[in-house]
């Protein structure tokens, strides 16, 4: 928790998940009339995102859950053949066995029992039976993101499924439906201030757009692509956006003029925002996002950039 880089990917994930900085809302709020009630469309949007976020943290904590647990269970299934095997090999006694415990349908429980019996007489030759303790603490605690968790974690946890390739079938339409989504802000975001100032044709720079876009994506389904996509993912898509939305904060608050914009806005509603807006957006939220900016460039400074990477020569090992 006192690591910068876990507060600066929550503020990318708010950023992301809210379209901040990416000029997709700006883009959309220029369509709407005058006095449309912006108030109480930010609010209910926000709100939306909350419990949206709630949710897919409850599905998607439960589904790793799931394959931890399918995943140990497998584990526990694997041992016990194990040492039912060193029994009718003789390299472990039968009277440590509890009587109670059948190795053939073994639970979670008897099964550590006998582990922890075992790992107690054998001592030195304990490492060389090459028993696993089968902890779904240790599969939960394997740490999974980014594409890792859409594409490995969850289609992995899916096969164990009732009706697997419905749910894969599924899984993988939100997932596109989810690219599509995103694309429409952030393509509105970089189309409409050029179509509204230069007066060209939409249609046609949607076109360029898109193709542009498309070209460049191309690096990403490489055999080197997850590692184009862990850089983007870390150097591009985070800090940059994390500049963009101080100085969209700055730029409204002291170039505009805090004072000015809460006018425009108590025209446009026909009412003055709540004074709460006024010190969140002139003091407390530059102060936080520019303390996180600065502790995320020492930070980075201090431990140089990298990533993972697989050695083939080294795959074996």
């Amino acid at each position: 928790m006192l690591e910068p880089k876990v507060w600066r990917e929550a503020a990318t994930q708010v950023f992301f998940a809210l379209g901040l900085g990416f000029g997709g809302v700006i883009a959309f709020s220029s369509y709407n009339k005058r006095d449309n009630n912006c108030h109480f469309d930010a609010v209910l949007v926000s709100f939306i995102n909350f419990f949206t976020s709630v949710l897919a943290t409850l599905v998607v904590f439960a589904v790793l859950g799931f394959k931890a647990n399918v995943i140990n269970e497998k584990c526990i299934t694997e041992n016990s053949k194990m040492i039912i095997k060193f029994l009718k090999m003789g390299n472990i006694s039968q009277d440590i066995i509890p009587h109670h415990i059948n190795l053939s349908a073994v639970t979670a429980e008897d099964y550590h029992l006998v582990y922890d019996i075992i790992q107690k007489v054998k001592e030195e030759e304990f490492s060389a039976l090459h028993l696993n303790s089968c902890q779904i603490e240790d599969e939960l605690n394997k740490a999974v993101q980014g594409t890792g968790l859409a594409f490995i974690a969850f289609t992995e946890a899916m096969t164990h499924f009732p009706a697997s390739p419905f749910w894969s079938v599924m899984f993988f339409l939100m997932l596109v439906n989810l690219g599509l989504g995103s694309m429409f802000g952030t393509i509105e975001g970089i189309i409409t201030p050029v179509v509204d100032t230069f007066k060209v044709r939409k249609e046609i720079l949607t076109v360029v757009c898109c193709l542009l876009a498309f070209c460049i994506g191309l690096i990403f389904v490489q055999r080197s692509g997850n590692y184009f996509v862990t850089m983007f993912d870390d150097y591009s898509a985070t800090l940059p956006l994390l500049i963009v939305v101080i100085l969209e904060n700055i730029a409204v608050s002291f170039v505009y003029g805090i004072d000015k914009f809460m006018e425009d806005l108590k025209d446009m509603l026909g009412f003055a925002p709540n004074r709460y807006y006024y010190y969140m957006w002139k003091y407390i939220s530059p102060l936080v996002l520019l303390s996180l900016l600065i502790a995320s460039v020492v930070n980075m400074g201090l431990s140089p950039p990298g990533y993972n990477a697989w050695i083939e020569d080294k795959r074996h090992l």
